[in-house]
């Protein structure tokens, strides 16, 4: 049975002392980390490093917390969290509000004990996030809470909670209201109210006769209409303005004076013109009702009632999101955008008001809505979508990715890959991070994107594909580094050539550059004379000699003739297998030194290597043969 405030026993010094600052201000720290977590966890996969990152974190805060406290106990409001008394977190966004999330089902205390470890706290925000996206319905956090009985985790939830609360909230509005008592066979009943949004424009505006007599029109400030609508408007206008009387053709259009010395407008361009302003007139009944919103904040002076109209606009914002309306929550991003320009500097309060919303707007909690609708499996305006990711930024990525994942269309998915590309114009990282090993194919794509970038900004990032497990992952990325031929990357090749894998420290020899700068050939050098490297097979040896032969350095040409002339007592096959690669590596030197010492090697101790030389030269020479000499 989860404890009572009221039967819990006297506290003693192992436990929260109340008046204790620190013990809010840690909490505090606690609850808003908890509730940053939970978003994280609603945004991204349980295995996702970015919530890994937040459990971490929070289990840190507790067991911190813990190291002095025998428990932390939470109130809980309807749109807060409270500890000792005192307000510590507060999200009124009831969509995505933690504290109304446990409210609403009762709870109005939860209980963390020391003792409490990281896996149980998982298990407990899994929980939550398994919850909150359950139908309304069914999404009842107290059951959820009885049905898994945690060990450090305690709550306390009245049964009758709701049905008091709802009695009270009755009985409050009919005082206040002074309105006579429902019939008992419908005090319970749920009233449901809908707005249609569609019918916004098809209202009408009746004015009382006291209001109609204060109507008047003045053109031109001279002359008193008495009534808007009547024939004697109509006359007294034209009267007023007989140089605004429209002229034939014109679809009663009242050019001005600078556009009367040009020609009357074709019957064609009158007609395209009414269409241009008739498409004008019609708003959308969703921009219909964010303009109002946007008019209220503008003129209104109360700041609690336009901070009210701003939180109305950001879950109507959510809701189009849910529904894939991507060009209407484009444009209320917009709106704000553009209310927040108007704004002037003596409407400081506002703007501070206006930049929160926009934050809000552009943040995660928008992505979370996207994410949901795009789990829906319903039609998507991609077009629209991507135009909507490009105004959150880099925030989008990862699920820009995951997208392209799943996504079998072609075309939405080079619809990705430029918005990849794009993201990661100015910072390459961005991009780079949304490759792994899991995801073969982007992975690869953005191996290409990287490459893309002028002045070759994506090659350092290259280094990140030195960790990943895929083969082929690897091995697109050392084909794609053997193309730059720049020192970055030559140095990300060469850490290429400490792979597991032998094909790939082969393939990465294959593609170094030649002008590579002489202090990483000597270290090659020294790597090749160790007795380490006559245990690689004659395949890397050869691969690896071939390059330092390229380098045509002198340190090359000195390394390889003596590797070439090296001989032992007793026959030795890695010996022998040095001796050969230092045969390949002279041949790819093509020099007059190296053509000497490939000569000499023709008399040399050993039929293979003899052998060896003699072909080298035969290939330098363009088919002839060298013979090679000695029994």
């Amino acid at each position: 049975m989860p404890p009572s405030p009221t039967a819990s026993r006297p506290m003693n010094d192992d436990d929260l002392v109340l008046a204790d600052r620190e013990v809010v201000r840690k909490a505090g720290d606690i609850l808003n980390s908890m509730a940053n977590t939970v978003s994280a966890m609603k945004l991204f996969p349980s295995d996702h490093a970015t919530v890994r990152t937040f459990v971490d974190a929070l289990s840190d805060k507790f067991d911190d917390f813990f190291k002095a406290y025998a428990r932390l106990e939470v109130g809980i409001g309807e749109y807060s969290f409270s500890v000792a008394g005192q307000v510590v977190y507060t999200d009124e966004m009831t969509i995505k509000s933690l504290p109304f999330f446990f409210f609403k089902d009762g709870t109005q205390i939860l209980y963390f004990y020391r003792g409490l470890d990281r896996r149980e706290l998982f298990e407990f925000l899994e929980l939550v996030k398994a919850v909150s996206q359950k139908p309304g319905g069914d999404n009842d956090i107290v059951a959820a809470l009885w049905e898994n009985d945690f060990s450090n985790i305690q709550y306390y939830a009245p049964d009758e909670f709701l049905e008091n609360q709802i009695l009270a909230e009755k009985r409050e509005t009919q005082a206040e209201e002074d309105l006579p008592e429902l019939p008992s066979d419908l005090a319970h009943e749920t009233l449901e109210v809908k707005v249609d949004l569609a019918k916004f424009s098809q209202g009408r505006i009746e004015l009382k006769p006291e209001d109609a007599e204060k109507f008047h029109w003045r053109p031109g400030g001279e002359h008193d209409v008495p009534e808007r609508g009547s024939d004697e408007v109509r006359e007294q206008a034209l009267e007023a303005e007989p140089a605004c009387a429209a002229p034939e053709g014109s679809a009663g259009l009242a050019p001005s004076s600078a556009a009367a010395a040009e020609p009357d407008l074709t019957d064609q361009e009158v007609r395209e013109l009414d269409a241009m302003v008739h498409a004008n007139r019609v708003l959308w009944p969703e921009e219909q009702f964010v303009n109002l919103t946007a008019e209220i904040v503008y003129l209104e002076d109360d700041l609690g009632t336009c901070a009210s109209s701003l939180d109305v606009l950001f879950e109507f914002h959510l809701d189009q999101l849910l529904q894939g309306k991507f060009p209407v929550a484009t444009m209320i991003i917009g709106k704000v955008r553009d209310l927040r320009s108007h704004l002037g500097s003596d409407a400081a309060p506002k703007t501070e008001f206006l930049d929160g919303c926009l934050r809000k707007l552009l943040g995660p909690r928008a992505l979370e809505a996207v994410s949901s609708h795009l789990a829906t499996q319903a039609a998507v305006d991609w077009t629209a979508l991507f135009g909507f990711f490009k105004l959150l930024g880099p925030i989008t990525l990862p699920m820009a990715a995951g997208v392209f994942e799943g996504q079998r269309d072609p075309d939405v998915r080079a619809r990705i890959l430029s918005f990849l590309q794009e993201m990661g114009a100015q910072d390459p990282g961005l991009v780079v991070r949304l490759a792994n090993d899991s995801r073969p194919t982007l992975s690869r794509e953005i191996i290409r994107i990287l490459t893309s970038f002028p002045e070759r900004k994506g090659i350092p990032h290259f280094t990140a594909f030195l960790m990943f497990k895929s083969r082929d992952i690897k091995l697109e990325a050392i084909h794609a580094l053997g193309e730059n031929k720049d020192e970055m990357s030559n140095r990300i090749l060469m850490g290429f050539l400490n792979d597991p894998d032998e094909e790939l420290r082969i393939q990465a020899a294959m593609k170094l550059n030649p002008t590579e700068e002489k202090s990483r050939v000597v270290h090659l050098i020294r790597e090749a004379a160790e007795p380490a490297f006559r245990r690689k097979s004659l395949k890397e040896k050869q691969a690896i000699l071939s390059f330092l032969g390229r380098t045509r350095s002198a340190e090359a040409l000195s390394f390889l003739v003596g590797a070439l002339g090296r001989t032992t007592f007793l026959p030795s096959t890695k010996n022998l297998e040095m001796r050969l690669a230092a045969v390949e590596g002279l041949a790819s030197m093509g020099t007059a030194e190296a053509g000497a010492a490939l000569e000499e090697g023709t008399r040399l101790r050993g039929r293979k290597v003899r052998e060896a030389c003699a072909e080298a030269l035969a290939r330098a020479a363009g088919g002839k043969t060298a013979k090679a000499e000695g029994p």
